[in-house]
């Protein structure tokens, strides 16, 4: 008598479908618990979740549908499998650490600053809510991005001196306001809303860096280039109601699907970095310099000899394959353009925009002139009062002069893409508004911190982790009590 093994048939396709459905109505209906649900008005349809009991009812009829149609490995069983080896994996694990680690730490610093140091004329600029701690992520630019979660984009004409939000792109805002939705559609559910997509993101981000650097660099150092890259003096960004987590994420998610010669995630990636932020659709140049690499003579790339730093090889001088990566690396400025368009409707301009960003004081001087302006106020205050009086533009200064001095090494050891990346992200905003917000922009510059990671003896990595992250806790100070380091 023979013993016969059988495996269970594989899970269709559309039960692991009904399998999600389940979770997510799951998760609505503990939101919907918490925050008290939601109206809206969709096209004109009006929705409402107000109760978490139809979501429930609704997911235990949906699974034992699927569970008496498809009875093979069953949701309860597998799930918990499923996030019990998914968290296992080193890269989720690396990554949940750094964000744990870094993350409260800095929002306690800011949070201690405003009783301990206070605001700048005793009260905040900005509040919605009357405790410190709800308030908390409600700074600068966050005002902004709130305003346009809640009312949308609006303008004024003929009004070049104003401040107007659509100079801010409407990824982000536009991922905070479905989140906020179902945290009940109050301004306490959009700023948690806000936090979550930022922490989220910038979550996402670094597994992807791990990804990035461990291909070529080995798991030491993808663990050290994340804490790099959390520790860094201007990452209490990623923390915040800012654009720098999704703009990361979806910068390095670009570059990784890229290299990888995976097209359609690289495009997507590609695209929502350019309906992100303004600098998101200059990334349309590196990637197309990856895409016409194998053409580029590899001494323009790199040192013969030297490993480069790429998550896999360039593609062979297929056309079809160089067609298909140049379309690619026009999807971020594809996302310029859809917002163009968007604002062309709104306005009548489509570079309105762009001609906001003057209110903010960015207009394009010559570096010369910039130089010149920098070198007056030192000789006529001197080195104390110059870091006494604009300190803030010392911090941003000194933010982007570090990462523009790694792009000849990044050039010769990653390759002409990333340095350009660099390049192009950091110059011209200094040259459209001096050293405004370079610090910020310094932060989502991934190339930097991955060369930092594999040139850094590891004996030295704890006193740059140590270094970088006493510096952001001092920039959190400033930022958190309202000092112009934005």
């Amino acid at each position: 008598m023979s013993l016969q093994t059988s495996e269970s048939p594989p899970v269709p396709r559309w039960a692991r479908a009904l399998d999600v459905l389940c979770l997510l109505l799951v998760v609505i209906a503990g939101i919907v618990a918490m925050s008290g649900g939601f109206r809206q008005r969709l096209a004109g349809v009006r929705v409402a979740v107000t109760s978490p009991y139809w979501p429930l009812v609704w997911a235990l009829v949906i699974a034992v549908v699927r569970h008496i149609a498809a009875p093979q490995s069953p949701i309860y069983r597998e799930f918990p499998t499923r996030i019990g080896g998914w968290w296992q994996l080193p890269q989720v694990r690396s990554a949940g650490r750094a964000i744990v680690w870094t993350r409260p730490a800095i929002l306690l610093v800011g949070y201690l600053s405003v009783f301990m140091i206070g605001y700048v004329n005793g009260r905040a600029p900005l509040r919605h809510f009357n405790n410190e701690l709800l308030n908390l992520p409600v700074r600068w630019d966050a005002g902004w991005y709130l305003n346009i979660v809640t009312d949308g984009y609006q303008f004024v004409p003929d009004d070049g001196e104003r401040q107007q939000n659509i100079v801010f792109f409407p990824a982000y805002p536009m991922l905070v306001r479905l989140v906020g939705r179902l945290f009940g559609g109050h301004m306490t559910g959009y700023v948690t809303a806000g936090m979550a997509v930022s922490l989220a993101a910038f979550f996402a981000a670094l597994i992807y860096l791990y990804l990035f650097t461990r291909d070529t660099l080995g798991e030491d150092k993808a663990r050290f280039a994340q804490w790099l890259i959390a520790s860094y003096p201007f990452a209490l960004f990623f923390g915040a109601i800012y654009t720098e987590s999704l703009f990361l994420l979806a910068a390095i998610g670009a570059f990784y699907h890229a290299t990888k010669q995976q097209f359609g995630a690289a495009a997507l990636w590609g695209l929502a970095v350019g309906l992100t932020k303004l600098n998101g659709a200059v990334l349309s140049v590196p990637l197309f310099i990856i895409a016409i690499s194998p053409w580029i003579p590899s001494s323009l790339v790199r040192r013969p000899g030297d490993l480069p730093l790429l998550a896999e090889a360039p593609p062979m001088r297929d056309r079809r394959r160089a067609v298909k990566a140049v379309l690619t690396a026009a999807a971020p400025g594809l996302g310029l353009l859809l917002y163009a368009l968007f604002i062309w409707e709104m306005t009548g301009d489509p570079l309105a925009w762009g001609k906001g960003h003057i209110a903010w004081g960015r207009t394009y001087e010559p570096i010369t002139t910039l130089v010149a302006n920098q070198y007056s106020f030192i000789a006529n205050a001197g080195l104390s009062g110059y870091l006494a009086s604009p300190g803030y533009d010392v911090l941003n200064t000194l933010a982007a002069l570090f990462v523009l001095a790694t792009v000849w090494p990044v050039a010769r050891r990653m390759g002409l893409a990333y340095a350009v990346l660099i390049l192009i992200v950091t110059l011209p905003p200094i040259f459209n508004g001096g050293w405004l917000s370079a610090g910020r922009f310094s932060s989502v510059l991934f190339p930097t911190f991955v060369w930092l990671a594999d040139v850094v003896p590891t004996a030295h990595r704890p006193g740059w982790i140590g270094g970088f992250a006493a510096l952001q806790a001092f920039n959190a100070t400033l930022f958190y009590t309202w000092r112009p380091l934005i």
